[in-house]
This record gives structure tokens, sequence and C-alpha cells, in this order.
């Protein structure tokens, strides 16, 4: 068993409906590229990511490693930090400005634009309204991870997860718990039976009313 760390440099190949993903990382020991391929329920450039997982040697593409467990981290050091928000990740940050706000604020950028992103304003270059935006975009992030997460669990796959999140956002949790027929009515392409299903998996019985 192999493993690395670093982050992810390009999202080579991507399947929405059921995650496989080709990606590149460069190793944050060595500096290296590394090509992962495997499932990841939501991924993004820029982010740093902890592997481990089998190395194999794809007759066209080279070595790769084969992922069978992965972490995102989030970044740990100011450099990291900075990489991370240049990388395009939060829009309308490039790297001058990243560079700003991470020399502004050092270690405690993240916990900033998490827990007073008006501060944000405090770097030339950023409004207030741009700050809250900044602030708005790592919260959403941080929340749809978290969702796409939860909802591989009912056997949702990506592209529908997506849709269901953009559809009820933080409300998804109670509905699928609650009453997940909701989706049926509201998502495109959850049909009853998919419905059904999830309710199985949630506990609410075939006879509930």
């Amino acid at each position: 068993m192999a493993a690395v760390k670093g982050y992810i440099e390009k999202i080579k190949y991507r399947n929405e409906d059921n995650g496989y993903t080709v990606l590149s990382i460069s190793g944050l020991d060595d500096g290296e590229e590394y090509v992962l391929v495997g499932t990841f329920s939501y991924i993004a450039e820029g982010e740093m990511i902890e592997a481990s997982g089998r190395m194999t040697e794809h007759p066209i593409y080279g070595e790769q490693m084969a992922v069978e467990s992965y972490e995102l981290k989030a970044p740990e050091d100011t450099v990291s930090m900075e990489r991370y928000l240049g990388s395009g990740a939060i829009k309308g940050v490039g790297a001058a400005l990243a560079s700003r706000i991470v020399k502004k604020f050092k270690a405690d950028t993240f916990r900033i634009m998490e827990e007073e992103p008006e501060r944000l304003a405090e770097v030339k270059g950023i409004s207030e309204k741009m700050a809250m935006s900044i602030g708005e975009q790592v919260e959403e992030k941080r929340d749809m991870r978290q969702a796409m997460m939860f909802l591989q669990n009912y056997g949702i796959t990506l592209n529908l997860a997506a849709k269901i999140y953009q559809e009820y956002g933080p409300k998804l949790y109670s509905i699928i718990k609650e009453n997940p027929y909701k989706l049926a009515d509201d998502i495109p392409g959850v049909g009853f039976k998919m419905a059904d299903e999830i309710a199985e998996k949630v506990g609410i019985f075939t006879d509930s009313d």
C-alpha cells in the first residue's frame, strides 16, 4: 500500500454520476506529480488530499495510484492556504489577492473566512460586499461537501446529489429523514421507486402514511 499527500493540480476526467475521477497531484514531500484514480464524492482543484492505495501501471497513461481511501485536508500552513485560495477555488480571488489575504491574516486566514468574513475588507482590493461573498463561498463549499457525502449513503448518484443540494440546501437532511417522497415531486430524475429505496434505508416502512 502506498500513501501520498499533496495538492490537486488538475482534474483530468470526472464522471459526475458515480464520482469516478482521474486527477493529478503535486506531492507535498517531493514535489513529484502523481496520478490518482478512484471514486471521490466531492473534489476540486486546489484542495489538499491525503490518499492511500495501490500503485498500478496503465498501458497508455503510465504509473497511477488506484485510491482505496482518502481524506481532504484543510490547508495547514500559509503556503498551502495561499495556493488553495489562488487556485480559482473561490470566485473572484486570484493569486495576487490570495497572497494579500494570507499575508494579512497568516495562519488565521481560514478561521477569519469562516467566522469573521467581514474582516477580509481590511485587505486592499476587497470591498465589504466581496468579503461577505468570499465567506459565503467558503461555507457553501463546506456544506456541499458534507451534503454530497451524506446523500451517497443513500445510494444517490453525485449528479443527483448536486441537484438535491441546489434545490433544498441545508433543509435536505430533514427532508430525507422525514419525507423522502418529496424528492419524487421536486427533483427531475428521482422517481417513486428511488424515493421508496431511500425511505427504506431511512427506516420509513411501506405501510407508513
